[in-house]
């Protein structure tokens, strides 16, 4: 056993003891014990976003998500059990305990914060907005307009940007092959989208662009994994994993292997 992973274990021993001491305080359960003694981690997954997680030509799961989930689930000696679920029903899902976590890149917004918890972050995101080249919009700025329709994944960060950013243009919420193709459609003016999704459709869709492809981004932010409230020996397994791993450039030589560069995760501390 390596001196770092005998002081993970150390740590959550630790933390085990000191809520023993206090009756429990608010955990829910130790999830983590009882994952190790099923065999099987579970995790909601939204298998639609070619490269962080996807279906491959051969009908398995692939992408930065996959490869992290397997590492996890090697290092608890389980067997990964991937729910791929429509992205909506991921927070139900949680709840409802149909699943340990959630890997799906979710961003802890306020309104998500009173119904789960968060580990640190994991992946990197950059939202662009990728409008059809008809539309005759040329700024950032010309967005936020009655007249504007925009497209978002139902329940994504990016709907909730779109609705921050955009008060006055009309936002469409859909699943997300069909928000971009109502921009390629025309049917839409834009789409608020994580850049490495939008790269790959505006190559393959010449009827759009990236807007403002000299300086793209409207926002930089990082997804993270989600767990059911109370269960702070898992999540402090989960952050004391990252943190594990992030220190050791790995989830960077994950990422770009999978997605492209990236100027490192934050650290977790």
């Amino acid at each position: 056993m390596s001196a770092d992973v005998a002081a993970l274990d150390s740590r959550i021993a630790n933390l085990e003891s000191a809520m023993d001491a206090a009756g429990g305080g608010v955990v829910a359960g130790n999830l983590l014990d009882e994952i190790k003694d099923r065999g099987s981690l579970k995790v909601g997954m939204v298998l639609q976003f070619e490269p962080q997680m996807y279906i491959d030509d051969n009908g398995n799961p692939a992408g930065y998500d996959v490869d992290l989930m397997n590492m996890l689930a090697e290092d608890l000696g389980v067997e990964l059990e991937i729910n791929n679920l429509e992205f909506d029903a991921m927070i139900p899902g949680l709840i409802a305990r149909q699943f340990d976590m959630v890997s799906v890149g979710l961003v802890g917004r306020p309104a998500r914060l009173e119904q789960l918890w968060f580990t640190c972050p994991y992946v990197p995101y950059r939202q662009v907005v990728v409008v059809n080249n008809d539309s005759g919009i040329m700024s950032i700025d010309e967005l936020n307009s009655s007249g504007v329709t925009m497209t978002a994944l139902t329940g994504s960060t990016a709907a909730n940007l779109t609705e921050t950013r955009f008060p006055n243009a009309e936002l469409i919420q859909l699943d997300q092959a069909p928000a971009f193709l109502e921009v390629a459609s025309g049917r839409a003016d834009a789409i608020v989208v994580e850049e490495y999704l939008a790269l790959p459709f505006v190559a393959e869709n010449p009827s759009t662009s990236v807007l403002n492809p000299n300086a793209p981004f409207v926002a930089e932010e990082y997804g993270a994994w989600a767990v059911p409230r109370g269960e702070v020996v898992w999540l402090e397994y989960l952050n004391g994993w990252l943190a594990y791993y992030i220190s050791r450039g790995t989830l960077d030589e994950v990422y770009e292997r999978h997605i492209g560069p990236t100027e490192g995760m934050p650290a977790c501390n």
